[in-house]
């Protein structure tokens, strides 16, 4: 008797515009959305539509993704995120882009247990920041996780990259930076 083994999907994960970029233009997006559950931001959804102009040979379209519930789009209301921006001191405020601000605002007032992939090292800074380290994953993670990973990826995309800012993050809050 054979038995046939399906995979989990990797649960409660959300995503930042670079690593949707990175997948699409890996030609991995089908095969990535179909081993993981795909939360994004909208304001990320935008920014990847109008990022994918910048490349000629990549089409990145979410809303076919999103109609067929292959992915999921939250909205965060405003005063959320206003809430969430005004922990963090001007030099926080001013790096964290829009897309960033609106899903770190979630996932912090989330009881899930979300995991962030992204490839910008405020992410990764600001959960370090707020004791939420073990949110963040990176795309090389995740792509090891669920059997995809098998080239070598930029140092944005890495683990190593994620610890580095993680420790960043933990390190102001141990010198009492970064927060209001």
């Amino acid at each position: 008797m054979t038995r046939i083994s399906r995979m989990r999907k990797l649960q409660f994960l959300l995503l930042d515009t670079r690593p949707i970029i990175k997948l699409f233009e890996l030609g991995i997006w089908e095969e990535f959305i179909s081993r993981c559950d795909v939360t994004v931001s909208r304001t990320v959804a935008e920014e990847s539509k109008y990022a994918s102009r910048e490349f000629e040979d990549i089409c990145i379209e979410l809303e076919s993704y999103i109609a067929q519930s292959r992915i999921t789009i939250i909205d965060v209301e405003l005063s959320n995120i206003r809430i969430f921006r005004d922990k963090f001191d001007l030099t926080n405020r001013a790096i964290i882009h829009t897309g960033e601000l609106e899903t770190l605002a979630f996932m912090h007032t989330s009881s899930e247990n979300w995991k962030v992939c992204a490839a910008d090292h405020v992410v990764f800074r600001v959960l370090g920041l707020l004791g939420k380290s073990e949110q963040g994953i990176s795309l090389e993670e995740i792509l090891k996780q669920i059997g995809l990973y098998n080239r070598n990826l930029e140092w944005q995309y890495t683990k190593k990259f994620r610890e580095h800012y993680t420790r960043i993050g933990q390190k102001d809050f141990i010198q009492n930076r970064g927060l209001q």
